[in-house]
């Protein structure tokens, strides 16, 4: 069997045309997101976002980015901060699974958004504590990443992946 299209098709562009994203659109990759599996159901992930039509927001957004994603970033339709809550609700441990499930609904939200001929592009390098004042981010929740969404005319860009005997192995660690 094949890897589905909209697995094998993707890919994170640093570059996008000027086409918005419709609020609609957003809210469905939204509802793909919320899909996730989570530890206890928690849902921990939170999306904090901006279209670009939004100017002030959109640069409150676009400020807690690092310096070189802010260069190929300012003309993005749709800027996000992923945000996590550290711990259950229904106990007050600490949610040690809470970024990790934050991915998998990120993952729900790249397929979605490749199945509807929109691109992302994940990004590390954001500015954390700038998050946390910039977006009123309360305590108790935490920035982890910030997503580009946008349209992208060029062509698919395969980079290269580790072999599959790179990333496995059966029964332990060899």
């Amino acid at each position: 069997m094949e890897i589905i299209d909209v697995i094998s098709k993707r890919f994170s562009p640093y570059e996008f045309n000027d086409k918005p994203i419709s609020k609609q659109d957003l809210n469905t990759l939204f509802e793909a997101a919320g899909k996730a599996a989570s530890a206890f159901n928690e849902q921990p992930w939170r999306f904090i976002y901006a279209l670009k039509s939004d100017e002030k927001i959109f640069n409150t957004i676009w400020e807690c980015l690092v310096e070189g994603n802010q260069k190929w970033t300012k003309d993005v339709a749709v800027l996000i901060i992923t945000v996590v809550k550290k711990e259950f609700t229904q106990n007050g441990k600490a949610n040690v699974t809470a970024t990790h499930d934050l991915g998998l609904a990120v993952g729900n939200l790249s397929a979605q958004a490749t199945a509807m001929g929109i691109h992302l592009h994940q990004m590390s390098g954001i500015l954390h504590e700038k998050a946390i004042s910039n977006l009123n981010i309360p305590e108790g929740y935490e920035p982890v990443t910030a997503i580009a969404l946008g349209y992208y005319d060029g062509e698919f860009v395969e980079k290269p992946r580790k072999a599959i005997t790179e990333i496995t192995f059966e029964g332990k660690w060899k």
